[in-house]
């Protein structure tokens, strides 16, 4: 019986990895998705619109943490998608290029939860200035859809270089 009830405990604890993982996986291919939406979207100068509203929850908040702002700084969702359409109609451009992606956990389990972490370099040109970068990410989901990002980056050290 104790046999039993320790197989069948291990076998539990295998199945909630997998499906774990399985929903981080489809999270990250979510995610990558939509990079590449964006860096096409700043690529292609032909591209006059960006349909990335359906990666996000209707409740999507995008938090930043620049200098002099230590409890961060949050943006709705249809803000966020507005200031990438200002970025381009104003000649920057972004591309995110080479990004680490790790699962990530519940903040009060400590246990996957299909969230996204990712490490990443990307390059913000304004006409022919280049500044390139590095952030973090993390990046919540909810229904398979994008709930929250929390992203660090240097910011003022992106505007200085681009003001140079």
């Amino acid at each position: 019986m104790n046999k039993l009830l320790l197989i069948f405990i291990i076998l539990s604890l295998l199945f909630s990895c997998k499906n774990n993982k399985s929903d981080y996986e489809k999270n990250l291919n979510h995610f990558k998705n939509l990079i590449k939406e964006i860096n096409n979207y700043f690529v292609d100068p032909s591209k006059d619109s960006l349909k990335i509203s359906n990666y996000y929850t209707e409740d999507f908040i995008f938090y930043s943490y620049p200098a002099g702002n230590k409890k961060g700084i949050k943006t709705s969702k249809n803000k966020y998608i507005s200031e990438l359409k200002q970025m381009k109609k104003m000649n920057i451009s972004i591309n995110i290029g080479h990004s680490i992606y790790l699962p990530g956990i519940d903040k009060k389990t400590y246990k996957l939860n299909g969230s996204v972490r990712v490490y990443y370099g990307a390059t913000i040109s304004i006409d022919t200035k280049n500044i390139d970068f590095s952030g973090y990410q993390t990046v919540d989901f909810r229904d398979g859809k994008i709930s929250g990002i929390w992203e660090w980056a240097d910011y003022g050290g992106v505007s200085n270089g681009l003001m140079k």
